[in-house]
Protein backbone atom coordinates (compact mmCIF):
# COMPACT_ATOMS: atom_id res chain seq x y z
CA UNK A 1 0.00 0.00 0.00
CA UNK A 2 1.28 3.41 -0.94
CA UNK A 3 0.01 6.60 0.74
CA UNK A 4 -2.88 4.85 2.52
CA UNK A 5 -4.56 7.29 4.97
CA UNK A 6 -3.74 6.08 8.51
CA UNK A 7 -7.30 6.39 9.88
CA UNK A 8 -8.76 4.55 6.92
CA UNK A 9 -6.06 1.87 7.33
CA UNK A 10 -6.91 1.36 11.02
CA UNK A 11 -10.64 1.10 10.29
CA UNK A 12 -9.95 -1.25 7.38
CA UNK A 13 -7.79 -3.55 9.51
CA UNK A 14 -10.35 -3.68 12.34
CA UNK A 15 -13.17 -4.43 9.87
CA UNK A 16 -11.14 -7.16 8.18
CA UNK A 17 -10.15 -8.69 11.51
CA UNK A 18 -13.84 -8.79 12.47
CA UNK A 19 -14.74 -10.53 9.19
CA UNK A 20 -11.80 -12.95 9.46
CA UNK A 21 -12.84 -13.99 12.98
CA UNK A 22 -16.55 -14.16 12.17
CA UNK A 23 -16.05 -16.42 9.14
CA UNK A 24 -12.78 -18.07 10.23
CA UNK A 25 -11.00 -16.98 7.05
CA UNK A 26 -7.30 -16.83 6.27
CA UNK A 27 -7.84 -13.76 4.02
CA UNK A 28 -6.21 -10.53 5.10
CA UNK A 29 -8.38 -8.12 3.08
CA UNK A 30 -11.93 -9.21 2.33
CA UNK A 31 -13.05 -5.62 1.73
CA UNK A 32 -10.64 -5.03 -1.17
CA UNK A 33 -12.73 -4.37 -4.29
CA UNK A 34 -10.10 -5.60 -6.74
CA UNK A 35 -11.33 -9.13 -7.39
CA UNK A 36 -12.20 -11.29 -10.39
CA UNK A 37 -15.01 -13.85 -10.50
CA UNK A 38 -16.10 -16.55 -12.92
CA UNK A 39 -19.56 -16.09 -14.37
CA UNK A 40 -20.69 -19.34 -12.72
CA UNK A 41 -19.58 -18.01 -9.34
CA UNK A 42 -21.51 -14.77 -9.80
CA UNK A 43 -24.61 -16.67 -10.86
CA UNK A 44 -24.23 -18.95 -7.83
CA UNK A 45 -24.01 -15.99 -5.45
CA UNK A 46 -27.36 -14.54 -6.45
CA UNK A 47 -29.51 -12.92 -5.17
CA UNK A 48 -27.42 -9.88 -4.38
CA UNK A 49 -28.63 -7.64 -1.57
CA UNK A 50 -26.02 -4.90 -1.65
CA UNK A 51 -27.03 -1.92 -3.79
CA UNK A 52 -23.86 0.00 -2.92
CA UNK A 53 -20.14 -0.53 -2.53
CA UNK A 54 -20.81 -3.17 0.12
CA UNK A 55 -21.21 -5.57 -2.79
CA UNK A 56 -17.41 -5.87 -2.53
CA UNK A 57 -17.94 -7.68 0.79
CA UNK A 58 -21.07 -9.61 -0.18
CA UNK A 59 -19.52 -11.25 -3.25
CA UNK A 60 -16.41 -12.82 -1.70
CA UNK A 61 -18.22 -13.91 1.46
CA UNK A 62 -21.06 -15.54 -0.46
CA UNK A 63 -18.61 -17.20 -2.86
CA UNK A 64 -16.66 -18.70 0.05
CA UNK A 65 -19.73 -19.69 2.08
CA UNK A 66 -21.34 -21.28 -0.96
CA UNK A 67 -18.31 -23.42 -1.73
CA UNK A 68 -16.62 -21.71 -4.67
CA UNK A 69 -12.85 -21.89 -4.94
CA UNK A 70 -10.70 -18.82 -4.51
CA UNK A 71 -7.08 -17.74 -4.46
CA UNK A 72 -5.12 -14.68 -3.38
CA UNK A 73 -2.97 -12.73 -5.81
CA UNK A 74 -1.05 -9.88 -4.14
CA UNK A 75 -1.49 -6.41 -5.62
CA UNK A 76 -0.09 -2.95 -4.96
CA UNK A 77 -2.59 -0.30 -3.92
CA UNK A 78 -1.86 3.42 -4.36
CA UNK A 79 -3.97 6.19 -2.90
CA UNK A 80 -5.67 8.53 -5.35
CA UNK A 81 -3.64 11.53 -6.41
CA UNK A 82 -6.60 13.77 -7.17
CA UNK A 83 -10.30 13.93 -6.44
CA UNK A 84 -12.24 13.44 -3.25
CA UNK A 85 -13.11 10.01 -1.86
CA UNK A 86 -16.82 9.29 -1.71
CA UNK A 87 -16.65 6.62 1.01
CA UNK A 88 -18.59 7.64 4.11
CA UNK A 89 -17.33 5.43 6.95
CA UNK A 90 -20.43 5.58 9.19
CA UNK A 91 -22.87 5.01 6.35
CA UNK A 92 -20.93 2.20 4.70
CA UNK A 93 -19.93 0.63 8.01
CA UNK A 94 -23.54 -0.18 8.81
CA UNK A 95 -24.06 -1.57 5.30
CA UNK A 96 -20.92 -3.73 5.56
CA UNK A 97 -22.06 -4.98 8.97
CA UNK A 98 -25.53 -5.88 7.66
CA UNK A 99 -24.09 -7.86 4.74
CA UNK A 100 -21.62 -9.67 7.02
CA UNK A 101 -24.39 -10.67 9.40
CA UNK A 102 -26.69 -11.75 6.57
CA UNK A 103 -24.05 -14.00 4.99
CA UNK A 104 -23.02 -15.31 8.43
CA UNK A 105 -26.64 -16.29 9.09
CA UNK A 106 -26.75 -17.98 5.70
CA UNK A 107 -23.57 -19.89 6.51
CA UNK A 108 -24.82 -21.27 9.80
CA UNK A 109 -28.57 -21.54 9.28
CA UNK A 110 -29.28 -22.27 5.60
CA UNK A 111 -28.39 -25.97 6.02
CA UNK A 112 -26.40 -25.84 2.78
CA UNK A 113 -29.32 -24.69 0.63
CA UNK A 114 -27.00 -22.39 -1.30
CA UNK A 115 -23.99 -24.72 -1.53
CA UNK A 116 -22.41 -25.16 -4.94
CA UNK A 117 -23.60 -28.31 -6.66
CA UNK A 118 -20.63 -30.14 -8.19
Amino acid sequence: MIDYPWLKLKINRVANLFIRCLFRLPLNDVTNAFKAYRKTTLEGCRPFLAPHFNLTVELPLKAIVRGYSWTIIPITWRNRRSGIPKLKIKEMGSRYFFICMYVWLEKYFSRGDYKKND
